[in-house]
Formats: C-alpha cells, structure tokens, sequence
C-alpha cells in the first residue's frame, strides 16, 4: 500500500465516522455546542482501527459498524476533555486549540466528559439489541477503558513516583493508549468472529501500536523533565532503538492475516508523526 491510497483509506474511514456523529446530537439541547466541540477533530484512529480490522478479516463495514466506531470516538474524545482539566493534566491547548474546558468552563468540560461516556454506552447497548456480537465487543470496550484498564493508566500516569522504570512507564502507556487500541481492533474482531488464535495476534497488535504511538510522542516533547517520558529513563538513541523494535513486533503480529496492507503502513505512518 502507498502513502496516497493509506492516505485516502484514512480520510474515507474519517468521513464516516463524522457524518454520523454530526447528525447525532441534538442541537435544542444546552451541551450541544461544546459536545460538538469535543469530538470536532483528530484523525479517528480508533474508528480507522475498527474500520480497518473489519475490511482485513472480510466483513462489509454496516450502519451498525459506524455506530460503535462512533462509540469508541466519544469514549476517546471525553478521556481528552477530562485529563485536559486543571484537576488532572492541566492543559490549556488540545490539537491547536483552546480546552474544551477553557473555551466552555471546567462545569461543562466534566458534563460533556461524562455525557460522551453515557451516549457511548447507549450507543452500545442499542448496537447489543441487534446482534449480540456486539454485546460481547461492548463487554469489552468497557473493561478496557474502566479502573482496571485506561482510567487506570491515568490514575497511575497522576500518581507515578519520582523515579519510575520502563516497565512502570510501558505498564502506563499500556492501559492509557493500548487499551483504547485493542478495544477498537478487538472489537471488530468480536463482531467479525475471530478465531482466539486471532483475537491473541490482534490483541499483541494494539498493544505494540499503543506503546509505540506513546513513546513517539516522547520524543517529540520539548519538555519532559517532570512528565512520564521515556526519556527521562533512556537516552533518545535507545529510545528510538526500542520504538524500532515495538513496531517490528507489532507488524509481526499480522503477518499471517490477509488484507492487512492498512495496518502494516498505520505502523510506520504512526512513528513519522511530527510536531
């Protein structure tokens, strides 16, 4: 696959995911700005994930599919709003922009946090009605974004200790970013009817993917000296030595499958980020 075909794969996957989401909320109701304003932009990774696993183990991307990638965009995107807040990360910009919380108020931030968590729920439990495959991906998108999975990672991203090894900061960057990952690839997987065999591949996939899309983001910090880095750990040479080595593992993972062009480039394209 080429830059140019990953590239339009990317953005069809995007629209799909955005038209829906703006003809979902409610425009009467007083969150519907700023919840709009929290799921306006990013590159849908996670739907792309999903979209993805589907397309490579040969399953037509349905209504249903849009509405749980829909799901894991909010769940995404409401885990933004709240570790923006002045009581957790206390950031003041989010992909060039204000803070939800500093644009509408830390009162709404939290509401519309906790509102996109509730409509992904709903949305999930409407998909369970269908088909009960989807009761099963739900399952567990939620325990791996509850407390023992990504609102764990960030509790123990809050709470590290003043020094802290690789295995502490892979264990972190597991539950924050893998798991949001495997529920997406998981997921698609579940409602695809993986094999385990599969499922076990796959799931070494996402989490390879999330420890790489974190450490990149490590090395793209200008300031990091009081932040979980790990440069704080390595130096940036056997920093990059070792994301070299996680994306190996991750592409590894999905050589047997068929299809699996998107998620090979996603890889590569994801450690080529740029500030």
């Amino acid at each position: 696959m080429n830059k140019e075909f990953f590239l339009k794969n990317l953005e069809e996957n995007k629209y799909l995911v955005e038209t829906r989401f703006k003809d979902y909320f409610d425009k009467n109701y007083s969150l519907a700005e700023p919840l709009f304003y929290a799921l306006d932009a990013g590159k849908r990774i996670r739907a792309n994930l999903y979209f993805e696993t589907l397309k490579m183990l040969g399953k037509e991307i349905t209504s249903l599919d849009i509405d749980y990638a829909l799901a894991l965009e909010m769940i995404h995107a409401y885990s933004l709003v709240h570790d923006d807040l002045p009581a957790m990360d206390d950031d003041d910009m989010r992909r060039g922009k204000p803070s939800l919380h500093i644009k509408f108020g830390e009162d709404k931030a939290i509401l519309v946090g906790d509102a996109l968590l509730n409509e992904a729920a709903s949305i999930i439990l409407s998909l369970a009605t269908s088909n009960s495959l989807y009761a099963k991906a739900g399952k567990y998108l939620f325990d791996h974004t509850g407390y023992k999975g990504m609102i764990e990672g960030q509790d123990l991203d809050l709470r590290r200790p003043k020094t802290y090894d690789k295995d502490y900061l892979l264990n972190v960057y597991d539950k924050k970013t893998s798991d949001l990952f495997k529920a997406s690839i998981i997921s698609a997987a579940i409602v695809s009817d993986a094999s385990n065999e599969e499922l076990e591949f796959l799931e070494s996939y996402a989490y390879n993917l999330g420890l790489a899309y974190q450490i990149q983001d490590d090395l793209l910090e200008d300031t990091y000296i009081d932040e979980l880095n790990i440069l704080n750990i390595i130096k940036e040479a056997g920093a990059i030595d070792l994301l070299d080595d996680i994306n190996e593992e991750a592409k590894k993972s999905i050589y047997k499958f068929n299809d699996n062009d998107f998620l090979l480039f996603l890889v590569d394209y994801l450690s080529v980020r740029k500030k």
